[in-house]
């Protein structure tokens, strides 16, 4: 009887344990998200963000490039993206928040003429 009662005992404690963790790991995951992305000339650093859909996520951009840059969503029409297509002058940052509906992977670019083709893109993986 000791033995199944601290078998018993020992499964909850386990549980628990799981049940504590998986919560913590899901909160963390689920908070709201700070990325700083860099305007170079002709490139972004990084040129990945990770974001999940419904989670503000918040993009500090800063051009230190000798042009003027934007990021751009261009296949996206989200609320709230006001002004992340505005032109950045060099030296300049601003913060901008986003918030992705849905999952998957959206392309960002710099729209000025020819910074895109010549590699200023990156894309936003959004997950679930």
């Amino acid at each position: 009887m000791k033995l199944v009662t601290g078998v018993a005992v020992g499964v909850v404690l386990i549980v628990g344990l799981i049940a504590v963790t998986s919560a913590r790991r899901e909160s963390a995951i689920s908070s709201h998200q700070t990325t700083t992305v860099i305007l170079e000339d002709l490139r972004f650093v990084p040129n990945r963000i990770d974001a999940r859909a419904g989670v503000p996520a918040t993009l500090v951009l800063t051009n230190r490039g000798t042009e003027r840059h934007d990021l751009n969503f261009p296949s996206l029409h989200m609320p709230g993206l006001q002004g992340v297509d505005a032109i950045l002058e060099p030296g300049e940052t601003r913060t901008i928040t986003l918030m992705f509906d849905q999952p998957g992977t959206h392309t960002f670019i710099c729209t000025l003429p020819g910074h895109a083709a010549a590699g200023m893109t990156g894309a936003a993986f959004v997950a679930q």
